[in-house]
């Protein structure tokens, strides 16, 4: 099976599934699954930047994310946020008291901010969801930054000539980055009109800073695999990569639209 073939099933799966666990899941499930993709991310993460004791980093970030989802109630936020990272620099520096580096201590520094987006991610989708429209609202932003990022690939390659960060991601385009940009604003804020009826002009707003935050997002994932040298996050996605592959863009837009949308509103 050719790499094509794979892209294409794998994508139609994530599709479907994406489909499933926005629409037709209960909130305790949503939040399970969103938990079990984002500690696959934090796996995968770690598999990346090659640090020793992997599994400690995840458990400490699993068990305070578990607890936090079945007594959201009762249990702040702040907790599954702040007890790993606390935790991680103690397990940090008694696992590497004898041979840390310079180098090691940035890959450990690149995991810490990648799982703050991360976890800032999936608590945004879990808190959104159950809200009122908060499903029509998330499935806006994460249509609207699929749009871009299928748009800056297809007219990056008919089109791109002018390199938009050569020394992080080569094969992004200027004019790619345009031509998503200008396919996925009129998208996601006529979604958001129609299915929220949201003003336009908000709606365009939101649109604009989606886009624009996704490929700081899918930037800044891309300038780590170049700092440790890999091509792709991961393998978990024939034909796609890794999950951090396909989530990195929605990382950082989807909490800041959020936030944006809720302050508007």
């Amino acid at each position: 099976m050719n790499e094509l073939t794979k892209r294409i099933i794998t994508g139609a799966v994530l599709v479907l599934g994406a489909v499933y666990w926005m629409f037709y899941t209960g909130d305790q499930l949503f939040g399970l699954i969103t938990i079990v993709i984002g500690l696959l991310a934090v796996v995968e993460l770690f598999a990346m930047v090659k640090l020793p004791s992997a599994l400690l980093y995840i458990v400490t970030l699993a068990i305070p994310s578990v607890f936090w989802l079945w007594s959201p109630e009762t249990i702040p936020v702040l907790f599954p946020l702040l007890v790993p990272i606390v935790f991680w620099m103690v397990i940090y520096v008694v696992v590497m008291r004898h041979n840390s580096s310079a180098e090691t201590f940035a890959r450990f520094a690149y995991a810490q901010w990648m799982t703050l987006l991360i976890i800032l991610f999936c608590y945004t989708l879990i808190t959104i969801h159950q809200m009122e429209l908060g499903v029509i609202f998330l499935s806006g932003a994460i249509l609207g930054v699929w749009i871009a990022d299928t748009g800056a690939y297809f007219v990056g390659k008919a089109l791109g000539k002018t390199k938009l960060c050569p020394s992080i991601s080569p094969g992004k385009s200027v004019e790619g980055f345009v031509g998503g940009l200008l396919l996925a604003t009129p998208v996601a804020a006529i979604f958001w009109v129609q299915m929220l009826g949201m003003d336009m002009t908000k709606a365009v707003v939101l649109a604009v800073v989606l886009v624009l935050v996704s490929v700081a997002g899918d930037l800044g994932e891309s300038a780590l695999k170049r700092a440790v040298g890999v091509k792709d996050s991961g393998k978990m996605l024939p034909g796609h990569g890794g999950i951090l592959d396909r989530i990195d863009a929605l990382l950082p837009s989807v909490p800041v639209v959020a936030m944006l949308w809720l302050t508007l509103a």
